[in-house]
């Protein structure tokens, strides 16, 4: 079985028991994290779709609909809704109950390390696909992050578009052609407790991290791409999606 193949019947079920894919998943150290990082999504999941909805959650909802909204209002009952609409959003909308309690010495995760680490792992598999995206593919998948593209004309060629594991939650992660080869963009939700930093780099990538409304635009190349130039071209292109 080769890279792609694996990679496509992992996301598609990760607890398969197959021979040839038991044999795929380890047969070295990245595809076993791989597997047990999608099997913790599933986990991730199947928690979030078992939470108990509040008793008096029907009423507030009725109670929201007749009453006065102030703007600040108003956008906080269309990220709940945007939440119920999807069951992606789920579990990015069920960090928001997590309390993170400034001065005390949480080792987050450093955002630049995710980022450069989940590329770098994930290289064999990006560097070959080409699932033909459309416009209409990917903001089915930036949906769930209450974003999408205006069109394609100023992006260029997204080679894929889909979901991964970000710091232990759910991100949105596209492959776009660059100048020089190919990007990796990601999507991960404002909330998500990470090291933050503007602009990153080590000997192979570099890459930079920029602040939206919902999420953190994080922006991963290869060192001769000029990554400022791409992050203007992406922000300029993503609106907020309705």
């Amino acid at each position: 079985m080769d890279e792609l193949e694996f990679r496509r019947r992992a996301y598609a079920n990760p607890h398969d028991k197959s021979a040839d894919f038991i044999s795929a998943s380890g047969a070295n150290a990245g595809n076993q994290q791989f597997v047990q990082d999608l099997k913790r999504f599933d986990q991730q999941l199947g928690n979030a779709l078992h939470e108990q909805v509040p008793d008096t959650l029907a009423n507030k909802l009725l109670l929201n609909n007749v009453s006065p909204k102030t703007d600040n209002a108003t956008h906080f009952g269309w990220r709940h809704l945007a939440v119920a609409a999807s069951v992606t959003f789920v579990l990015g909308f069920s960090t928001r109950f997590l309390t993170f309690t400034p001065g005390l010495d949480i080792p987050y995760p450093a955002v630049d390390q995710v980022a450069m680490e989940h590329v770098r792992l994930e290289s064999s598999f990006t560097e070959a696909v080409d699932e033909q995206v459309t416009l209409t593919a990917v903001n089915a998948k930036l949906r769930p992050y209450g974003t999408q593209f205006k069109n394609m004309t100023d992006i260029g060629k997204v080679y894929y578009a889909n979901h991964c594991l970000f710091a232990g939650g759910p991100a949105a992660h596209l492959i776009i052609q660059g100048e020089h080869g190919r990007v990796n963009v990601f999507l991960v939700p404002a909330d998500r407790a990470l090291q933050l930093v503007s602009r990153f780099s080590d000997d192979q990538y570099h890459g930079e991290v920029i602040g939206m409304n919902l999420n953190r635009l994080v922006v991963v190349s290869e060192k001769q791409e000029d990554v400022e130039k791409m992050v203007s071209k992406i922000e300029s292109s993503l609106e907020r999606a309705i």
